[in-house]
Formats: structure tokens, sequence, C-alpha cells
């Protein structure tokens, strides 16, 4: 994970923002601290629930 995504989770990680650091994201991509199904289940499970989920994953056209 390059330094400058590093730094920001670890700042989130105390300001409560992106599920208390536990994920990054940008136009094409999401970034997660920790890897594994479970982790991803709950960070997905986080965006629903913040109502973050379509701002950060967008659906593809066919």
């Amino acid at each position: 994970m390059p330094r400058r995504v590093e730094r920001l989770m670890e700042r989130w990680a105390t300001s409560g923002e992106a599920l208390g650091g536990r994920y990054s994201w940008c136009p094409d991509g999401l970034i997660v601290r920790d890897a594994g199904i479970s982790n991803m289940v709950g960070i997905l499970a986080g965006l629903v629930d913040n109502g973050e989920f379509t701002q950060v994953l967008n659906r593809l056209d066919d």
C-alpha cells in the first residue's frame, strides 16, 4: 500500500472516517486495510449502513 494512503488510513482510524480507517477509495479503486472475505463483507455492510455504497462503488454498464 502506498505510504500516502497508509498515512490517511492511520489518521482516519482516530477520526472515525472511512469506517475507522478500514478503507480508502478513489474513482477507480477501493483499498482495504486488512485482507479477507469477512473484512470485505464488513466494509461493504458499513458502506451500505452509512449510505456510501453507491458513492464508492459504481455500477458498470454492460
